[in-house]
């Protein structure tokens, strides 16, 4: 069986503990199980107290072999605001919002910088997205087309800095990423703004990808929960978007900031991020437990 693993956000405390719900133990310094092996679907880093302590024992578990870890939008971020731009500055720029984002992973380094940058090295080699015959995962969002220009671009891994580079220069391949690690997007029209849970002016909308969006409003496909989206139609564009249908295998992924006791959109798409470092307290860690069944179900969720 494989436990797929959403947001840690660095609540290690939290991970420790879920981890012992679902039956792993310390055994040479590693958390590993009798049978079980976890996947980790990504968002390891910044707004929790420990990222250190968060990082520190998914690594350990993926060199153990106990674990399999994805790339998140948040790492992905720590290598873009730590890269420098040959023009000046860093790849992501350091704006106060940016920056508080950031401020408690390195608190949480603070005494041990070059640690930092070797687990920076590492989040390279963790890939984008895996899939086999029984179930795909990712941060974010599966788009068949998407993950077709990663493959063909070699870039199923980023791998190395050069890359992050070559991202930033194509746009296909820049929305192929962008939309597997933080998922697409739909840009607001006539000066149309909200704020998101965090009270950050928005000025794009996050949408359902497994939702087909033909004859369907903003307000329809939109996935920003707790936030009224302002009404508009979809453009063309969105609307002639492929979706991922009921038919697929189960995708399992994290990102969206869910609130509540965990449950699944469909039977084969299972959210696992529930906002556990959000400000409000009440955000838990959440786990589902796969046994290769091709329809999910709520009785396999883990939480704490």
């Amino acid at each position: 069986m494989i436990d797929f693993i959403g947001d840690i956000h660095g609540h290690r405390e939290r991970l420790e503990a879920l981890l012992k719900k679902l039956g792993y133990s310390v055994v040479n310094g590693t958390y590993c199980h009798p049978t079980n092996t976890a996947i980790f679907l990504g968002d390891y880093i910044d707004r929790g107290p420990d990222a250190r302590g968060a990082v520190r024992i998914v690594r350990k578990m993926v060199e153990a072999g106990t674990a399999q870890a994805i790339l998140g939008n948040h790492e992905l971020n720590a290598l873009y605001f730590w890269q420098k731009d040959p023009n000046g500055g860093y790849l992501r720029e350091h704006t106060i919002n940016k920056i508080l984002i950031h401020s408690k992973t390195m608190a949480s380094f603070q005494h041990y910088q070059p640690e930092f940058f070797d687990h920076l090295d590492w989040f390279l080699s963790l890939p984008l997205f895996i899939e086999t015959e029984n179930f795909r995962a990712q941060h974010a969002c599966f788009d068949m087309e998407n993950i077709q220009t990663l493959r063909r671009e070699g870039l199923e891994i980023i791998s190395n800095r050069e890359n992050l580079f070559r991202i930033l220069a194509n746009k296909k391949i820049r929305r192929a990423v962008m939309d597997t690690v933080q998922g697409p997007e739909v840009e607001l029209e006539n000066g149309a703004t909200y704020r998101d849970s965090e009270e950050v002016l928005r000025t794009r909308a996050r949408i359902k990808w497994w939702m087909d969006p033909k004859g369907k409003t903003l307000q329809d496909l939109s996935f920003q929960p707790g936030v009224k989206i302002p009404p508009q139609p979809l453009s063309a564009e969105v609307q002639a978007r492929d979706f991922y249908r009921e038919t697929e295998r189960p995708d399992f992924f994290g990102h969206y900031w869910l609130e509540g006791k965990p449950t699944l959109f469909r039977s084969n798409v299972c959210c696992l991020d529930y906002s556990i470092a959000s400000y409000k307290g009440t955000g838990v860690l959440a786990a589902y437990r796969f046994n290769g069944e091709t329809h999910l179900s709520e009785k396999n969720f883990f939480y704490v």
